[in-house]
């Protein structure tokens, strides 16, 4: 069933906005560790203001949907927008680590995943909700190649503080956006959903597959807040930020060819082969990454790099589809709320952790690293081929 053109109105103007949120969040992340070092010698405040965004986005997911219910999807993702690019361009006016830890909590208080979600469904019919959200993921992408290298480059020209005011104003151009082409859907399915999700989430995490899934996504942000907490700092004091983009681009490229591929693999009922392997890669790539030794060079950060972002950009289009086809039809929403959850609570563990350990306990972080993405492998040999084809 193809969409109306007012279906394909909705869809598009969230896709967009989507695309700025995305793009405002990726061009930050390569290079926040090095901004926070500039106010602060203590590596777990930096891994504290890394991962503390990660902690108010799990924390104010399910709250945001209630509002949504109560005043309307888009008048809240409005307010969510243009908080985000409020407190975003605040960041860049930071004057000492605590103030920047703070501003960040704040940043990610406007957790819209949620209700961007909802007024998607709200828009579709039951049966064309996957194929909706699957054009939501495509900007998401794209924002995540072009964030990831971009970002690096305009701070080597402009300075960290630009990449906030640039994200921030992004963030406001996606609440006038939204303010200007997102219509609130009439149809409003997902409320009762979205109303039960505290009192159902014990019953729904009793679903072994999503409960899996949504362990398996904290362990991935977690691995992926690790890793970006450290590499802009590894590539800085080992070859000098010049050499970043030398670094970054060839990551985004595999990344993005392995992403399309396993998109089509994943299609054709290949996802836990999928996920195996990219457990492994990612397993592998700490052991480049991470291995602190005089032979540090920028072809082993490379590979290494090349062997995560590969690894880690495979999960991207298989883990949400795994959770929303292995949910009760009546509680997708809520069963994504709950993996969304778990991937936040992860960025904000792997942003402290890193934090804690990396100027005097720097050995221990690849092999955590890599029993970690051991641990993964595992989770998902427990699945079936049947059941992650659910």
């Amino acid at each position: 069933m193809s969409f109306t053109s007012a279906q394909k109105k909705t869809i598009g103007a969230m896709s967009s906005v989507v695309g700025l949120r995305m793009l405002a969040v990726f061009l930050i992340l390569p290079v926040f560790t090095l901004y926070a070092r500039q106010f602060t010698n203590s590596y777990l405040l930096i891994g504290l203001a890394f991962g503390i965004y990660g902690l108010s986005r799990a924390i104010f997911q399910i709250p945001f949907g209630f509002l949504s219910d109560r005043y309307g999807r888009k008048n809240i993702l409005f307010i969510g927008m243009l908080l985000f690019g409020i407190f975003t361009i605040f960041i860049g006016f930071s004057n000492n680590i605590l103030e920047l830890i703070l501003l960040r909590f704040l940043q990610g208080v406007a957790a819209e995943s949620s209700v961007a979600f909802a007024l998607v469904s709200d828009t579709v019919l039951e049966n064309q909700r996957a194929t909706a959200l699957a054009y939501l993921g495509i900007p998401i992408g794209l924002s995540f190649v072009v964030g990831i290298v971009l970002g690096p480059l305009l701070s080597l020209y402009f300075g960290y503080s630009f990449l906030f005011y640039f994200s921030g104003a992004l963030g406001i151009l996606s609440a006038i956006f939204i303010y200007l082409f997102v219509e609130e859907p009439k149809n409003k399915k997902v409320l009762e959903e979205i109303e039960m999700s505290f009192g159902r989430f014990i019953s729904i995490f009793k679903n072994k597959i999503v409960a899996n899934l949504s362990m398996q996504g904290f362990i991935l942000s977690f691995f992926m807040t690790v890793f970006f907490f450290a590499l802009p700092m590894i590539v800085k004091s080992r070859l000098g930020m010049a050499d970043y983009y030398k670094v970054l681009i060839p990551m985004v490229v595999f990344s993005l060819f392995a992403m399309m591929k396993a998109s089509k693999k994943a299609d054709m009922g290949y996802e836990s082969h999928l996920l195996k392997l990219s457990y492994l890669l990612m397993g592998i790539s700490a052991l480049f990454v991470f291995s602190n030794s005089e032979m540090y060079s920028l072809p082993v950060i490379i590979i290494g790099g090349i062997l995560f972002f590969t690894g880690f950009s495979i999960t991207e289009p298989i883990m949400p589809s795994l959770v929303s086809s292995s949910s009760d039809p009546s509680f997708v929403g809520t069963s994504m709320g709950i993996y969304n959850t778990f991937q936040f609570s992860g960025s904000f563990a792997g942003g402290v952790l890193a934090g804690f350990l990396f100027k005097n306990y720097f050995g221990i972080i690849p092999l955590i690293l890599v029993l970690l993405s051991i641990v993964l492998y595992f989770m998902i040999r427990r699945m079936s081929p049947e059941k992650s084809k659910k």
